[in-house]
């Protein structure tokens, strides 16, 4: 499709335009600034049409200007983006059908009208593949690898890292086209340390607190989490702690014992809600793709979103329990029980190659990579290995238990632990830049944790790990006891047992 585009813009001399969807992600972003990159270095005039102004990742794709109108005599390229409602603008609708093409990955749901349907385009002009893990993927997968530049390389595999969850989740090829871009040679290091760049620890303490009003319900055997922020809430997110497009942050709830459903939704404007959905492989495995395009919206098996607008007489809380609603429908028909893993001897190898390689962030070559594909593709059970790697069971590597049975364990006490110890941080702490974190905990402060969250002051201390991945020059946490734990920038962790009572000089009646 991509030649047939250069093509046509080069024998009818016409402009091309790249879109995509809103709140745009990495992939959306470094696809559309790839492949305007690419059509550019064929002699193309084209652009990448955004109306709101895009601040992430320039290191990668540079400055991205907006754009007020476009040409009616052009092409148009929309990437990433599964229906009309979910574009991040629609100046595409100027194009005659016949010159509007689509690159996606999202899957066509049934009874659904995906932007090809709505728009009338061809069905040659389409490529829409749900077997691979990114519009980048889709677009590495075409492109012909002598035309791949170190530059283009470099945005392909951000927006693949960045929809695989930095390779958390990958389909069938994604390994072998992750390959292909280290050959083109794509600055593997540096991108993979762009995307597991520490986080901001002010974004990170509004987060926690707004976490601690998420609620549980009971789905089947499992539960699922939901979490509505009102446009008040969503303003002084932003305003106070900076961080914009709070449902994009649902990951921060994943992972958890036995929670099979994820739901964040974010009032941005005013009776419109932005809402993102995830259901768990390993526990429940559910489809919410069929949420996404029935809000709005599209995704995949385990993750999707869209958009719902409050009618006249629907709450907040309303919409919250429809959410619910469907969700424990879906489970009822598709749901399964928590997964439990028949550990091969293919995970094993799996296991020792991520263990060596700190989950593909570390020593990556094409051979390594492909390596780790003939093991998936023999049935290694990529995604439970990858979570589990470098805090794999013993027993997982005991060459004479290869049919052992593993259930992957998850903590809601923990989630919740954080979330309480990083809202109390105050501003004085978190606007600093690189702060020292010092949390002295009351005993009154170990009551009410223990009675609310059923947990031991070991417990407790052990949040201190959330700190892990925030960037700040060490934390700790002190019970009342004087017993604490500390963590330095780097991740390492001490404790500190209980101190005794110092004894005056001159007193010896101890």
């Amino acid at each position: 499709m991509i030649q047939e585009i250069i093509k046509k813009a080069k024998s009818e001399n016409k402009k091309v335009y790249i879109y995509a969807h809103k709140f745009p992600d990495g992939d959306a972003i470094s696809s559309s600034c790839a492949i305007q990159k690419y059509l550019q270095n064929e002699g193309i005039d084209a652009k990448y049409v955004v109306t709101n102004e895009i601040r992430i990742f320039k290191e990668v794709v540079g400055e991205i200007p907006t754009t007020k109108s476009v040409e009616e005599n052009a092409i148009s390229i929309i990437l990433d983006t599964s229906t009309i409602s979910y574009a991040e603008n629609t100046m595409f609708k100027e194009t005659p059908v016949q010159d509007i093409y689509v690159i996606d990955h999202h899957e066509k749901v049934k009874d659904t009208k995906c932007i090809e349907d709505e728009l009338g385009i061809p069905s040659k002009n389409v490529i829409r593949n749900k077997d691979l893990s990114s519009t980048c993927e889709i677009i590495t997968s075409n492109l012909e690898q002598e035309k791949i530049t170190p530059e283009i390389a470099n945005m392909l595999l951000l927006g693949l890292l960045t929809d695989t969850a930095k390779l958390r989740y990958i389909r069938k090829d994604t390994l072998k086209n992750l390959a292909k871009l280290i050959e083109c040679n794509a600055n593997y290091e540096n991108i993979t340390n762009l995307c597991n760049r520490k986080i901001n620890l002010k974004e990170e303490v509004g987060i926690a607190r707004t976490l601690l009003k998420v609620r549980t319900f009971k789905i089947g055997e499992t539960f699922g989490m939901i979490l509505p922020v009102d446009n008040k809430e969503t303003n002084n997110l932003s305003r106070t702690y900076g961080i914009r497009n709070l449902q994009k942050k649902i990951f921060k709830m994943a992972d958890i014992r036995n929670c099979s459903f994820m739901c964040m939704l974010a009032e941005n404007t005013p009776n419109k809600y932005d809402v993102e959905f995830r259901s768990a492989k390993t526990c429940g495995n559910f489809d919410v793709s069929i949420l996404g395009p029935k809000h709005n919206g599209g995704g995949h098996e385990h993750a999707s979103g869209g958009f719902i607008n409050i009618e006249e007489g629907e709450t907040q809380r309303s919409i919250e329990e429809q959410l619910k609603q469907e969700a424990i429908q879906l489970y009822s028909q598709k749901g399964q029980e928590v997964q439990r893993i028949n550990i091969s001897n293919e995970d094993k190898e799996l296991s020792r190659i991520l263990n060596r390689t700190k989950r593909f962030t570390k020593g990556i070559t094409p051979e390594i990579l492909m390596k780790a594909q003939t093991l998936v593709e023999n049935g290694a059970n990529y995604e439970y290995i990858f979570k589990t790697a470098g805090i794999t069971p013993k027993e997982l590597m005991e060459e004479d238990k290869p049919n052992h049975m593993i259930k992957i364990e998850r903590n809601l006490k923990t989630f919740r632990i954080q979330n309480e110890i990083l809202s109390r941080i105050p501003y004085s702490v978190y606007s600093q830049r690189n702060p020292s974190v010092n949390i002295k905990l009351s005993w009154q402060d170990i009551e009410i944790l223990t009675k609310k969250y059923k947990v031991t002051q070991e417990e407790i201390l052990s949040a201190i790990t959330v700190f892990s991945n925030i960037n700040i020059e060490s934390a700790t946490i002190t019970l009342p006891d004087g017993k604490s734990v500390h963590i330095d920038k780097n991740g390492n962790t001490t404790k500190q047992e209980k101190i005794e009572k110092e004894v005056p000089i001159g007193d010896v009646s101890k």
